[in-house]
């Protein structure tokens, strides 16, 4: 039994070491259990969180899109009879290419006095419209005939695609997203060529892709070749900075693989084409190839050529290095490397490769976002923010703003700012003057043209819309208008006093105006002090109108937020007003006295083409068309004998209304010119307010003179309201109808009579022979 007992002890000894063993091993095993367990909790819980991450960024507002601005939309219409030439110079404006093959939208080509076009695919307010084949037939040079070449089908009318003229960027990137069956497919082909061939195969991230650039770049003993994948690139831009560290790679590689388990191939590729970073224009950063392609090239992205594809492609390496301006050199070799690689994949054949590998960069001079016509951008911003109020902002993402601009007339006006004010600088050895002009058509309210300044692309100080100089005698049509609005009291004939006057006011030391010559008369007609633009007649007239009166009448005529002083000089113009609000005041003259609302918005839709907003073109009578059309016919009188009589030489035949304006010391000049259409708002001075040795005559005006030259002048043809009669009257103002030295326009009831007919003499009766009696023989 001992023996036994030994034994077992001995069996239990030697057993002890053996369970510890195991039991230890048992406790690791549960604690790596544990510990894999809760690595796979907390992986999957940070795996959760990067999904809820990568979804909220996709399924949502991927980027702050920028509002896409565009000038007016513009129509080739049979009714309008334009020339070959006319149709070609649009076209041209327009961003059309003139070719011997018309192969891609915006392709032109002219051939036997017709011209056929590939109309681009646009979204137009009123519903977006796909791309066009047209043929335009002339006859004798005029449009005869549109040929809709898809629909085989005459059409009276077409719209052109609008140019984008800028975006009202967000924070400080732009890009134009656009879908991807927009992207030509040779970019796509390229583009997975040369950065991810396995694009369609891969679950996100591509091992052997990342093995093979690690031994490429150990080989180099430097970073000379990525392994990741464009959805690694497309993660890195959206999600992750460029910090080069191993923790930011694994952080890639995870998000790259739940972006391609969640999202389909396609909506991940059309995100990259849009997201990707392809350079910088000063502090703005270049997103989506779209976007790089109007930066670099000019041109939508579907309208470039293969080798400028294979130069966008072969930026997305190095937007800097290959940068075509900074690097051409660097540039050009590498657009080739794209153009080799699409030969030995035998997407494009040898023969074309040698002539594309061959071809300059085809870049613009320079590269630039949209930054044109900054004066009428900012006017644009002024008025959204009054439209849209304070979350414009988020209304705006996206979007797209229809102008009022006229490219044709921003041009013509801009050109006539910097030539005519660079003349009159030399002239007058002033090279401080500066000038601002606005173009408006005055029935509808739609701005077409607005410069700021004559450095026209410097997005500075807006003299246009706001500097606020005093006017002058541009003042003057409104005093006389709210005159003429009271017919019982006053018309064109109506004689007023031209002499010597002192008025006093309370408070004020006397204030006697003075003509601008320092000369006067006894009296004049109310036209011809209009058409001389006299002081003292003018101030005569509104004191007898009343200053209450005329101040409502520019009140109502859109002077509404203008500080007018209340007080006898404002009728010469003591006030200080913008060219902009100066443009208000005349447009309700041009329009026969119906207000319009100024604006340089025609309409704006979200990025589905709904609509967000409208522009209200609808006149309101504000003050009496009869009145109205008389103070434009004065306004032609001064054109044609008055103090712009200088227009007559060259554009005498269009009858021109227009009202001239010089402030004391000459450091104001205005003139407002008016013809068949369009209104032009015209100022020069000096900023700093100095003297301008010039008036509105010879300052303004010649600027005036100069624009009219470089557009088509339409004839200003007044409209007789139903209450105007012409009258004949003599050279004191006088009613004559019967030798009138000239008939004036007068505001007269239905049965009103102004010549008192003269009487008809009496019929004469014929004589009668006299009867002579022969007297009896006396007796």
């Amino acid at each position: 039994m001992s023996t036994e007992q030994d034994k077992s002890a001995q069996s239990n000894t030697s057993n002890k070491p053996a369970k510890t063993l195991q039991n230890k091993k048992r406790r690791f095993t549960l604690f790596m259990a544990k510990l894999a367990f809760t690595g796979a909790c907390l992986i999957g819980a940070y795996g959760i969180y990067l999904d809820g991450q990568i979804r909220s960024k996709m399924d949502g507002q991927i980027w702050r899109l920028p509002a896409e601005v565009y000038s007016r939309i513009e129509s080739i219409r049979l009714e309008d009879n334009w020339s070959l030439d006319k149709i070609k110079q649009t076209l041209l404006e327009n961003d059309y290419r003139q070719t011997t093959l018309v192969a891609a939208p915006g392709d032109f080509k002219i051939e036997d006095n017709s011209i056929v076009l590939i109309r681009r695919a646009f979204p137009f307010p009123e519903q977006a419209e796909a791309q066009r084949v047209f043929r335009l037939r002339f006859t004798d040079n005029k449009l005869s005939v549109i040929e809709d070449l898809i629909n085989l089908k005459a059409i009276n009318e077409f719209k052109l695609s609008p140019k984008l003229i800028a975006m009202l960027q967000s924070e400080k990137e732009e890009r134009l997203a656009i879908p991807l069956q927009n992207y030509p497919r040779l970019l796509i082909d390229a583009l997975l060529l040369t950065e991810d061939r396995n694009f369609y195969q891969h679950e996100g991230i591509s091992p052997l892709g990342m093995a093979r650039a690690m031994i490429t770049n150990i080989r180099a003993g430097h970073t000379v070749q990525g392994g990741s994948t464009l959805t690694q690139q497309l993660v890195k831009n959206l999600f992750l900075t460029n910090e080069r560290s191993i923790s930011r790679k694994i952080h890639e590689a995870l998000m790259a693989i739940l972006l391609d388990f969640r999202y389909d191939k396609n909506t991940i590729l059309e995100t990259y084409l849009n997201e990707i970073y392809l350079g910088q224009s000063g502090d703005i950063q270049i997103h989506g190839f779209e976007l790089a392609s109007h930066f670099y090239f000019g041109l939508p992205i579907r309208e470039i050529s293969l080798d400028q594809i294979a130069l966008l492609v072969g930026m997305v390496k190095g937007p800097s290095l290959y940068n075509p301006w900074r690097n051409p050199g660097y540039a050009l070799e590498r657009r080739n490397v794209v153009l080799r690689l699409l030969l030995e994949h035998k997407i494009i054949g040898q023969e074309l490769y040698d002539m594309l590998s061959k071809r300059p960069l085809g870049v613009q001079e320079k590269g630039k976002i949209t930054r044109n016509y900054p004066s009428f951008i900012q006017t644009l911003q002024a008025e959204l923010r009054d439209n849209l109020g304070e979350n414009r902002e988020n209304k705006l993402l996206g979007a797209r703003i229809f102008t009022t601009l006229d490219p044709k007339q921003q041009r013509a006006a801009e050109q006539a700012v910097v030539k005519a004010t660079g003349e009159l600088q030399l002239k007058t050895k002033n090279p401080d003057l500066q000038a601002a002009m606005i173009i408006a058509d005055y029935k509808s309210g739609q701005i077409l043209a607005i410069v700021g300044g004559t450095q026209i692309q410097y997005a500075g100080f807006n003299r246009a819309f706001m500097a606020k100089r005093q006017i002058g005698s541009l003042v003057k049509p409104s005093v006389y208008l709210a005159a003429l609005s009271e017919p019982d009291k006053f018309r064109l004939n109506t004689p007023l006093n031209n002499r010597p006057i002192t008025i006093t006011i309370k408070g004020s030391p006397p204030w006697s105006p003075r003509n601008y010559d320092n000369r006067f008369s006894g009296s004049v007609m109310l036209i011809d002090a209009l058409a001389r633009s006299l002081n003292v007649p003018t101030v005569n007239l509104g004191m007898k109108t009343g200053l209450k009166k005329v101040i409502e009448t520019q009140q109502a005529m859109g002077w509404d937020k203008v500080n007018i002083p209340k007080v006898p000089s404002m009728l010469l113009g003591s006030l200080q007003v913008s060219p902009y609000d100066v443009t208000k005041l005349y447009q309700t003259i041009a329009n026969n006295g119906g207000k319009v609302r100024l604006t340089t918005i025609q309409s704006i839709t979200d990025r589905q083409g709904n609509l967000l907003y409208r522009h209200d073109n609808n006149a309101e009578q504000v003050v009496p068309e009869e009145a109205a059309y008389q103070t434009l016919y004065a306004m032609q009188q001064v054109v044609d004998r008055g103090t712009a009589r200088s227009l007559m030489e060259n554009f005498g035949q269009y009858h021109l209304a227009g009202k001239t304006g010089t402030t004391n010391d000459a450091r104001d000049t205005w003139y407002v010119g008016i013809d068949g259409q369009n209104l032009a708002t015209v100022w020069v001075g000096r900023d700093d307010n100095g003297e301008t040795k010039l008036t509105g005559a010879s300052g303004a005006l010649y600027l005036y003179k100069d624009y009219l030259t470089r557009v088509p002048v339409k004839t200003l043809k007044l409209t007789k309201p139903k209450g105007i009669k012409f009258v004949g009257i003599n050279s004191y103002g006088g009613w004559n109808c019967d030798n009138p030295i000239r008939t004036i326009p007068v505001w007269a009831g239905k049965d009103q009579v102004f010549c008192a007919p003269t009487p008809k003499p009496a019929p004469v009766e014929q004589a009668q022979p006299a009867v002579v009696e022969e007297a009896a023989p006396a007796q």
